[in-house]
């Protein structure tokens, strides 16, 4: 059966009068459609086959096919055509037009009542823009993969470094010249911390773009887990002569959440307030509920952010501040992981802000609970783990 006749069938069945409609169908695909015969002379051609070929050629319609689809002299040796015409069944393959783009082509014979090969109708679709993807797929796929390895490769040295710092600082402070050593110590100590920030930051991105990171829910009770991640670090914060105030609407909310990765999204925003603000500044952490949504924000009295640069905040590598001379170091990460985190909850985070009077992180999630919950068994770990995380998170912040 010729391609024109299952042409015709299926479109019978629509109500569609091929004969009628047959030039409008063919010259309003996006295919590139040519009818040719035995001797590779276009016999017809719609209009995107004209529209693509005719700049490569004066003339496409009464010119041999190999001129104007390969910009040749003489036929092609084995191609699609030369195949189906061969072997008079559908052939199909791949080629490059002459001005690169990449064609998906079938060549239908067409046969006579006898089922003699008469001509070759051939469809060709652009698949340039398909391979383009797939291409960028594969280099998304195999930059997740480096970026993947070498965090992990770069992580393993870290932790080497980790433990032996510990067991030296153990024996420096029952040293005679421990406080010569200590100073030292601990500036090796924050730049570690600071590597492992960065590195744990590139994994989880890595992770997160990959789809391969995932949330441990359980049932807390947020404001308590706000609130002592809050306390954990207020001497820390009124050392450096800033204000730390925590308020809560709400005495207590249990929800869905995964406490581990809440306290990255917290410690990262009151990291941030505390990186810029100066000496006397107030930073404030709020809680409030309204309808079925906690409200969490980190507000602080500090520099503020502009606003042409508040839209790139959240953005990978996006910084407010990007000049040589900045005041503080980050790497750009931080908040699009923030956002990511947060968007994994079910929620979003915002920004106001105004330049030179603070900024305000808002982050809203959804109060939503486990059917079944076994936290138990993990709170331990996380408590036990925080201040290492702290002073991961705020590595970066020098005073």
């Amino acid at each position: 059966m010729s391609l024109r006749q299952l042409l015709k069938d299926r479109l019978a069945k629509e109500g569609v009068d091929l004969e009628e409609n047959w030039l409008d169908i063919m010259n309003n695909l996006h295919d590139i459609i040519i009818y040719q015969d035995l001797n590779d002379k276009i016999l017809w051609a719609n209009e995107m086959a004209l529209k693509e070929f005719s700049k490569f050629s004066d003339r496409v319609i009464g010119e041999y096919c190999y001129k104007v689809v390969h910009d040749r002299s003489q036929p092609c040796e084995k191609c699609i055509v030369a195949r189906a015409k061969e072997t008079g069944e559908i052939e199909e393959g791949e080629i490059t037009s002459p001005n690169g783009n990449l064609y998906f082509v079938r060549a239908y014979p067409v046969k006579d009542k006898n089922s003699k090969v008469i001509g070759i109708i051939r469809i060709s679709l652009n698949i340039t823009e398909r391979k383009v993807l797939k291409e960028q797929l594969e280099h998304n796929r195999l930059r997740t993969e480096l970026f993947a390895n070498l965090s992990h490769e770069f992580k393993t040295p870290l932790n080497l470094i980790s433990s032996g710092l510990q067991l030296l600082d153990l024996k420096i402070k029952n040293s005679d010249d421990s406080d010569k050593y200590m100073k030292y110590i601990s500036i090796i100590k924050q730049n570690n911390n600071r590597l492992l920030k960065l590195i744990n930051n590139l994994i989880d991105i890595t992770k997160i773009d990959s789809d391969s990171y995932g949330l441990e829910l359980q049932n807390h009770n947020i404001v308590e887990l706000i609130k002592k991640i809050v306390d954990s670090i207020r001497d820390y914060t009124e050392d450096q002569g800033k204000e730390l105030q925590f308020n809560s609407e709400i005495e207590e909310r249990v929800m869905a959440c995964d406490p581990f990765n809440m306290e990255r999204i917290i410690l990262n925003l009151l990291s941030n307030a505390i990186k810029f603000t100066d000496e006397g500044d107030r930073i404030e952490v709020n809680i409030r509920e309204n309808e079925g949504i906690i409200f969490i924000s980190v507000k602080d009295t500090g520099l503020g952010i502009p606003k042409d640069k508040q839209r790139i905040i959240f953005e990978r590598f996006g910084q407010a501040d990007k000049s040589f001379t900045r005041n503080s170091e980050g790497s750009g990460i931080g908040l699009s992981l923030v956002k990511s985190l947060v968007e994994m909850h079910g929620g979003k985070i915002a920004l106001e802000s105004e330049h030179g009077e603070g900024s305000e992180f808002i982050v809203e999630l959804p109060v939503r609970k486990l059917v079944k919950d076994d936290s138990e068994g993990e709170k331990e770990r996380v408590k036990d783990d925080f201040f290492n995380k702290l002073n991961i998170e705020f590595s970066d912040i020098y005073f």
